[in-house]
């Protein structure tokens, strides 16, 4: 009895270390989202600005940037859209642990991708 009881304290330890490290990746991955959002108005300022200079004599080089950061905003918009937080409550502890780290390492990925990005269209001077 004393062996089911142990057992069951060990289990039950576990799953609360589990139930916390999702929350502390939610937290992670939500804080992400929340500094690339803003970065997103970045991008289609500066795609604005760039896109009147497209027609210019460098206007390979810009459309290129345009194209950069069209693709960054756009991976923005694709990994919001397949990102369900509403999914997360009925995923079990373990499922869940693995699809946050899973989204935080894309929004990772997300996150070099537009701050390099942005930074080239930044410095880039006609």
């Amino acid at each position: 009895m004393k062996k089911y009881f142990a057992l069951s304290l060990l289990l039950l330890g576990c799953t609360q270390a589990e139930d916390k490290l999702s929350e502390e990746l939610k937290e992670k991955v939500m804080g992400l989202h929340d500094v690339l959002m803003p970065k997103t108005e970045q991008i289609q300022s500066l795609k604005l600005k760039l896109d009147s200079l497209s027609t210019g004599a460098d206007s390979t080089h810009v459309r290129k940037l345009i194209r950069s950061l069209d693709k960054a905003d756009q991976s923005m918009m694709d990994w919001m859209h397949q990102f369900s937080i509403d999914s997360l409550d009925k995923m079990e502890v373990s499922t869940k642990v693995i699809y946050l780290k899973n989204q935080y390492e894309q929004l990772n990925s997300l996150q070099k991708l537009t701050d390099s990005t942005l930074h080239a269209a930044q410095k880039y001077r006609p």
